[in-house]
């Protein structure tokens, strides 16, 4: 069934949503069915331009009404996707944060997985649930964004089959958002022409969604190349999960070897009697993919306690700190002066370390008051 679009009749929003996708400069609409030539910018919206003589730019449709219906839905389709990235990356960190506190307090992952609060990890194959903890979901979320850069810059196919699911949850997301938001009606067809035309194989991914048991070592499996030659990220290595000395690429871990002061399970311990603060949703959104947490006393310090959430404390923070982080990411800790908003001052360090679980974690910390700069 195709979806019912009116291309001579399109609503501004939708219009708003073919718009969005001319952003996603690295998918061209050929991928989702569209052969009749250039599509054209401006306000026509793509409305059909004959040649010279005039005919149609390419014999592939009958009329310039069928074409003009195929080029419209294909431009909905690529808009659709381009909406669904911050909906999906936004997503997934929920899930992270999610995951990892109820893994903490030895909560009930699995109900998490399959309850409505579940943003993304609910539309991942139900069959390897048991696989989906807050170290899984964070590699997928490198997945994700590798595979939403690659839409930006120039999609050329899946290199583990995790991005071909990454795809497929993009897709998903994308279709149902713009047939809510946009009424574009395009539906389960969408969904598949969006996954067919990106993937040069379907096969293994529909038999993967249509099991209802898991092979034990299947999901982990996911995250290795399809080409043995193929450069992925190393936070996905076949392996597991890399070690704190390996993590450079994610940006997590920054060193002038200042020691952890809250490592493994005393880390938890810290954050419930409130000697540490949790930042990671802020963070996530903006910074690190794993968590970070700050210290009590660089908060007094720099009079950030009590402030309220929108004042955006933790950019003060945060921005110098990623920056650093970049500038040295074989570093273990990187000290620098934090600024408050009226003039006050901290020696803080973040340092990299891991958590109970062995995962990697950021703690800023106090170092000490800030006597003289030079």
């Amino acid at each position: 069934m195709v979806p019912e679009i009116d291309p001579q009749n399109l609503p501004p929003r939708q219009i708003d949503l073919i718009n969005e996708g001319r952003r996603l400069e690295g998918i061209d609409i050929t991928l989702f069915g569209y052969f009749g030539g250039p599509e054209l910018q401006g306000a026509c919206i793509g409305r059909m331009q004959l040649d010279e003589d005039g005919q149609l730019p390419a014999s592939n449709y009958d009329s310039p009404e069928e074409r003009l219906h195929a080029l419209v839905q294909a431009q909905l389709l690529r808009g659709a996707l381009r909406r669904s990235i911050p909906i999906v990356l936004d997503g997934i960190f929920e899930d992270i944060f999610a995951l990892r506190t109820l893994e903490t307090a030895d909560g009930d992952v699995g109900a998490y997985v399959t309850s409505a609060a579940a943003r993304v990890v609910d539309t991942l194959p139900r069959a390897y649930r048991s696989h989906y903890t807050s170290g899984f979901l964070q590699r997928f979320a490198v997945v994700l964004s590798e595979v939403a850069a690659e839409f930006e810059l120039g999609w050329d196919r899946a290199r583990t089959f995790a991005h071909g699911l990454a795809v497929y949850c993009l897709a998903r997301s994308g279709v149902r958002h713009a047939d809510a938001e946009y009424g574009t009606k395009l539906g389960a067809i969408g969904i598949d022409r969006i996954v067919s035309g990106l993937l040069e194989d379907t096969d293994a991914l529909q038999g993967t969604y249509q099991r209802t048991s898991g092979d034990d070592d299947a999901a982990s499996s996911w995250f290795t190349p399809y080409d043995a030659a193929s450069r992925v990220n190393p936070y996905l290595h076949p392996e597991g999960q890399p070690s704190t000395e390996q993590i450079d690429l994610l940006e997590h871990q920054v060193t002038s070897e200042v020691p952890e002061k809250y490592p493994g399970t005393s880390r938890q311990v810290a954050l419930r009697n409130g000697e540490l603060v949790d930042i990671s949703p802020y963070a996530s959104r903006h910074y690190f993919l794993c968590p970070v947490a700050v210290e009590q006393a660089v908060l007094d310090a720099l009079d950030f306690t009590g402030l309220p959430p929108d004042s955006e404390w933790e950019d003060l923070l945060l921005y110098i700190a990623w920056h650093g982080a970049a500038e040295h990411p074989a570093w273990k800790s990187y000290h620098y002066i934090a600024p408050g908003f009226e003039g006050e001052k901290a020696y803080v360090a973040l340092v990299a370390g891991i958590d109970e679980l062995e995962s990697p974690v950021l703690t800023i910390q106090y170092v000490g008051e800030v006597l003289d700069e030079s």
